[in-house]
């Protein structure tokens, strides 16, 4: 009788130890999934704000390239570096365009954020405005890192 007593607590207890085993695991991966979507909800959120920055600056680049066509298109204008200076209130810099250059060079330049900008470039030749440039540029200045020894296969690292 004793036997019969004992064979049922050790299997009660085993069972009831499984089922907490089995509780405690999904409660753990529970949290680690809600761990994970917080971090995607956090970095879509980080990509949502980079795009609309993004999008801001080209907008406002955009609408500096469609006044330079509109300047280049006006048939009253028969000297566009003449034209600079309206172009340089508008945050567009020209260079070239003397006589051994016929090549007019527009830049100008919009703040997406804190740590970067859009820079654009245009050339102006033979009555043909082309884009050579429409790109992001960091803000931040990188050092490269010397600090460590690195082996290049001549020696071993000091």
């Amino acid at each position: 009788m004793k036997n019969s007593a004992r064979k049922s607590l050790n299997s009660i207890g085993l069972s009831s130890l499984l089922v907490i085993f089995v509780v405690l695991a999904s409660v753990t991966l529970s949290v680690m999934c809600l761990i994970t979507v917080r971090q995607d909800l956090d970095r879509a959120k980080k990509l949502a704000v980079t795009h609309e920055e993004y999008y801001s600056a080209d907008t406002k680049a955009t609408e500096k390239l469609d006044s330079l066509y509109l300047l280049l298109a006006n048939d009253s204008v028969t000297d566009i570096s003449a034209a600079a200076r309206e172009l340089r209130e508008l945050g567009i810099e020209v260079t070239g365009g003397n006589r051994e250059n016929r090549v007019l060079t527009f830049s100008w330049s919009e703040t997406v954020n804190s740590g970067s900008r859009l820079v654009c470039k245009a050339e102006y030749e033979n009555e043909n405005l082309v884009i050579t440039s429409w790109k992001i540029i960091s803000n931040n200045y990188y050092e490269e890192e010397n600090s460590l020894p690195v082996w290049n296969g001549e020696s071993l690292p000091v």
